[in-house]
C-alpha cells in the first residue's frame, strides 16, 4: 500500500521511535488485527530493550483510542477495543557495531516488505551504500523528469462542480 493509506485498510503500520535518552532509533510495526506492536532493536542489551520497550509503550496504548475516534473502523466492523497493544520484542536481528541504527532500521523494514526473513548477521556497510545509491537515483530521475512526490506538488485548487 502507498503511504498515507488509511490505516483501517492495512494489516501492518510501520513507525520509526526515537528513544531520545538512548540517542537511538527502533522500528515498530504495528499488526492491527492481531492488536500487537513488533519491536525491532537493533541495539539488544537488558537495559537498552527496556528502554525500547519502555519508548513503544505510549504507542501501545494511544493508538487504540485513537482507533475508536475514527469511523472507518466500525464500518469495516473491525473491533475496536481500547485494550494497550501488546508489544512484543523481535529476537534474532543483528546488531549494529557502531552509530548506524537508521540503516539497521530501514533495512528491518525492507526485509519485511519485501517477505524475507532478516538475515542473523549481514554487511551494514553494503546496505548503507545500497540506500545511498537507491536515493541517489530516485534524486536524479525527479529532477530529470521533473517529478514531484505528492508532498512536494503544489496543492490542487477545488474541484469544479460541473453541474
Amino acid at each position: 500500500m502507498l503511504c498515507g493509506s488509511p490505516w483501517h485498510l492495512c494489516d501492518h503500520v510501520f513507525f520509526i521511535i526515537h528513544m531520545e535518552t538512548e540517542s537511538h532509533w527502533i522500528l515498530g510495526r504495528l499488526n492491527i488485527e492481531e492488536r500487537r506492536m513488533y519491536m525491532y532493536n537493533s541495539l539488544s542489551t537488558a537495559m537498552k530493550d527496556s528502554a525500547a520497550i519502555k519508548a513503544c509503550q505510549p504507542f501501545a496504548v494511544l493508538l487504540p483510542h485513537f482507533f475508536a475516534l475514527f469511523d472507518e473502523f466500525k464500518k469495516e466492523n473491525k473491533l475496536v477495543c481500547l485494550d494497550p497493544f501488546e508489544v512484543v520484542k523481535v529476537d534474532g536481528l543483528p546488531q549494529q557495531t557502531s552509530n548506524d541504527c537508521g540503516c539497521f532500521v530501514a533495512s528491518f523494514a525492507e526485509y519485511f516488505i519485501d517477505m524475507k526473513p532478516i538475515p542473523p548477521i549481514f554487511d551494514v556497510e553494503k546496505h548503507r551504500d545500497r540506500l545511498a545509491v537507491l536515493f541517489y537515483k530516485y534524486a536524479r530521475m525527479k529532477e530529470v523528469k521533473f517529478i514531484d512526490s505528492e508532498d512536494e506538488a503544489p496543492p490542487k485548487g477545488p474541484k469544479k462542480n460541473l453541474s
